[in-house]
């Protein structure tokens, strides 16, 4: 019979972890360094049982075969719309290196990709290249939209709050707890919402975009807003009030109060039906 080394549960804990988070050794740890003050605990056999049909290593290779495929499933649901974007294949091989050059350390597998954009820009195939192929950018752009709405629908934040009505004094009016703008140089936003719409679209060319993502009482909008509209929201999120904004807005564009405040009439019009005012 295999006598297999007697180790706490701890210690047989970590080196487990270690094995499966990092099967290809990418971070530089070596699992048996865990175990390096337990004697006769110095490779795989001597810790996990082999069987008549299976070797100790290859009963290990199944629960690490096991668990990459939950931790790529788990990238393929996170990213579906990049998934779409760069086919199945391409996405399943960026995402397994990714994996093993980046293993999870965090038990919320909802953290799982919060590097994978980076991880994207740093691996680029024309990476050594003068001229950057446009398409690649996008993917990038589409990665860290992807991620960043998972990051806002589990924000933490009030829920309870009054929104604000057409007759609420504009003085009063507070963006919503979360409201989240982005900026693009593609038109991320559209692609997204087409994808999830099952439109299937084509890679678009590039051209700029802007949106806002609400969540109120944990349901998501998105919204499309034009430039001005989008340096309006920042102005507010960085903490000015709406008079304040206004006077920032017509200084930067150089429009006649009169003309801007119709604009602005429409803008709060619309903004207050899509919610995205409390008092």
């Amino acid at each position: 019979m295999q006598q297999t080394a007697k180790i706490p549960l701890k210690n047989f804990q970590q080196w487990m972890q270690q094995l499966l988070l990092d099967p290809f050794q990418q971070t530089g740890i070596n699992p048996g360094d865990l175990l390096s003050d337990q004697s006769n605990a110095a490779s795989i056999e001597d810790v996990i049982c082999h069987s008549e049909k299976l070797t100790a290593q290859e009963h290990l290779g199944i629960y690490q075969r096991s668990y990459i495929a939950r931790l790529r499933n788990c990238m393929s649901q996170q990213f579906s719309a990049l998934e779409y974007a760069l086919g199945e294949a391409l996405f399943c091989a960026f995402a397994d290196d990714y994996l093993a050059s980046k293993p999870s350390q965090n038990y919320n597998l909802a953290y799982l990709g919060a590097h994978f954009a980076d991880y994207l820009e740093t691996n680029r195939p024309d990476a050594q290249e003068n001229i950057k192929e446009n398409w690649i950018d996008f993917m990038i752009e589409l990665a860290r939209f992807e991620y960043a709405i998972g990051v806002i629908f589990e924000m933490k934040a009030e829920e309870d709050y009054p929104l604000a009505t057409i007759n609420t004094d504009e003085n009063k009016l507070q963006l919503v707890p979360i409201c989240e703008l982005f900026q693009f140089r593609f038109p991320v936003r559209k692609y997204y919402s087409d994808f999830k719409n099952e439109k299937q679209p084509h890679l678009p060319s590039e051209s700029e975009s802007y949106c806002v993502v609400l969540r109120h009482k944990f349901k998501l909008a998105i919204y499309d807003l034009h430039k001005e509209q989008f340096e309006f929201l920042t102005y507010l999120k960085e903490g000015n009030n709406i008079t304040e904004t206004k006077e920032l807005i017509k200084t930067q564009y150089k429009e006649s109060p009169h003309l801007f405040d119709e604009v602005w009439n429409s803008w709060k019009e619309s903004w207050i039906t899509a919610h995205f005012f409390r008092v």
